[in-house]
């Protein structure tokens, strides 16, 4: 029953990714967008890529620190750095076929949970993106301080938290709810939908514990996960700064910064295959208003994509990988 409600919400998300696509085509001129990317400079365009892969290693250490937060010695070793590293390229490679723009974080869980539990690979990835979200609001915030224009962009990102704090206030009122059940009420389970409401819950119960586990951690521990959220948020500005310039648009920074920061948010959201359409319009929308051609919006949206596509192959390498090793270990199980 599940994986056909995951096969009709995919289904969904390619029909909504498609209509956007359509539209986009349908208000662009692809000859202006081809002749402005053909102007682009290729210097500017290898920058872009190294900062890619500057901005992932900033996401890949951040994400260590907080598995390494509720590891033992041994459990560290298993999950190293360059194996974290290969997980988090796998997983952007799975965002191109999945929903939002963090889809890869399931796959993420999937390859982690296998070497630590997934209650801690859940809550390592959950927080990695927290942290990020709340990056997000700092950089809007200090924007519409310091910049009265980036004043119209901040309610949509507040909003957006809001409702992310209201789900999980609810999360947590239904877990405290569950935990005072009577203890004939918390019995055995006899039907196939409590065993796996119950199973659900003690997960959710585990990856509470771990993510206020986090709270024991030192200032300087949560100074590096601040500092590395916003270097992550940072680079994808520069990332674009750098594509803009490649086709002679200069951008105020702090602008520039909080589109992109706006623009991120409402990727994330599930409507879209890895945010095909969703960006797109989001670039034409937002940079408009910046005085940017519509043309030259697409084209920097669209170079931002292939940039990351092409920085995500490598997941694909290391994903058929991860697959030859399980293979190799279980033929050898075999013999």
């Amino acid at each position: 029953m599940a994986s056909k409600l995951d096969i009709k919400g995919l289904i969904i998300r390619i029909v909504g990714s498609i209509i956007l696509i359509y539209w986009i085509l349908n208000q662009i001129e692809w000859s202006k967008v081809a002749a402005v990317a053909k102007e682009g400079s290729y210097v500017y365009f290898i920058a872009a890529f190294i900062v890619i892969q500057i901005t992932v290693v900033a996401s890949i250490l951040k994400w260590k620190m907080l598995v390494n937060s509720s590891l033992n010695q041994d459990q560290k070793r298993d999950a190293s750095l360059v194996k974290l590293g290969r997980f988090y390229y796998i997983g952007l490679f799975f965002n191109n076929f999945l929903p939002g723009s963090v889809g890869g974080d399931l796959v993420r869980v999937f390859y982690l949970g296998r070497i630590t539990g997934i209650p801690i690979a859940t809550a390592s990835v959950a927080f990695e993106r927290i942290t990020s979200g709340a990056a997000l609001v700092a950089i809007a915030i200090f924007s519409s301080i310091v910049l009265k224009s980036a004043r119209t962009y901040l309610w949509p990102i507040l909003l957006v938290l809001a409702a992310i704090l209201l789900c999980s206030y609810l999360i947590s009122i239904w877990i405290k709810r569950r935990k005072n059940i009577t203890n004939i009420q918390s019995s055995i389970p006899t039907s196939r939908i409590s065993r796996w409401l119950m199973k659900l819950k003690s997960e959710l119960e585990k990856i509470v514990a771990i993510s206020l586990n986090y709270r024991k951690e030192n200032k300087k521990w949560w100074l590096n996960i601040a500092i590395l959220s916003i270097l992550f948020q940072v680079g994808l500005a520069w990332i674009n700064d750098l594509l803009f310039l490649s086709l002679g648009i200069d951008i105020p920074w702090l602008e520039l910064l909080m589109v992109i920061t706006l623009i991120s948010v409402i990727t994330m959201l599930p409507i879209s295959v890895n945010g095909l359409g969703v960006r797109e319009g989001c670039y034409v929308l937002f940079f408009k208003e910046l005085g940017v051609p519509v043309e030259i919006a697409v084209t920097v949206s669209l170079l931002f994509f292939i940039l990351v596509s092409i920085s995500s192959l490598a997941g694909g390498v290391f994903w058929m990988l991860e697959r030859g090793g399980k293979s190799e270990i279980i033929r050898k199980s075999v013999d």
